[in-house]
């Protein structure tokens, strides 16, 4: 048997600890081979200094915390991966979009516009009406999440971000009357409503299955 053969079975040799004698060609080789029992020597010596170290056990503690992450980080990935659970939130999404065209034709975007500058005093140019205009068109995806009766977190930003998507477009063509900045100042107050309501939606609706639960 070759050095390379043998070495591959010393750990096994080793384990057995100094009182276990190696046999047949692993044996026959030691005999001969100086390298090879020096090396069998110091693997001995190593697991007889680690035998000596007293056990240490991490904190009970410390151990649920690394468990409870790497579980969520497991259950996040495996949530965003699953096709199952973006249908969920294509359904919140595609209930807000319409709620939200909806009342885009009963409250025009402009129009809209105009209540919030009024109500902010709030001049031609300055941004923040229309932020909060953008904002009030999200409300509908708040709908749509609460009509599932079911979610999570995860799930509400999903249904946010495929209402952005998928009405963005729709609302960049109905607002070209708009300056450059005041449309980006609108979409991104529609896609920060879409977030905020979705989470609101989720909120009520997690407050009717714990009113449904209660006697």
């Amino acid at each position: 048997m070759e050095c390379d053969g043998v070495r591959d079975r010393l750990l096994d040799v080793g384990l057995g600890g100094a009182e276990d004698s190696p046999a047949g060609d692993v044996a026959s080789h030691l005999e001969t081979c100086a390298d090879c029992r020096a090396e069998l020597e110091a693997l001995r010596g190593t697991w007889a200094l680690l035998d000596r170290w007293p056990g240490a056990a991490p904190p009970p503690a410390a151990v649920r915390t690394r468990v409870l992450r790497e579980v969520r980080r497991r259950a996040l990935r495996e949530s965003v991966l699953a096709l199952r659970g973006w249908a969920a939130a294509a359904q919140a999404a595609l209930i807000g979009i319409a709620a939200s065209l909806v009342l885009s034709l009963l409250v025009p975007y402009p129009l809209l516009v105009a209540w919030c500058r009024q109500a902010l005093q709030g001049s031609d140019v300055d941004a923040l009406p229309y932020l909060v205009a953008g904002a009030a068109y999200g409300i509908p995806v708040a709908l749509g999440v609460w009509l599932l009766r079911h979610g999570t977190a995860v799930r509400a930003v999903e249904a946010g971000v495929l209402f952005l998507g998928i009405l963005a477009p729709y609302v960049i063509i109905q607002c070209r009357e708009f300056a450059p900045t005041l449309q980006v100042a609108f979409v991104s107050g529609l896609g920060l409503g879409a977030v905020l309501w979705a989470f609101a939606g989720l909120w009520l609706a997690r407050l009717a299955t714990v009113d449904q639960v209660r006697p």
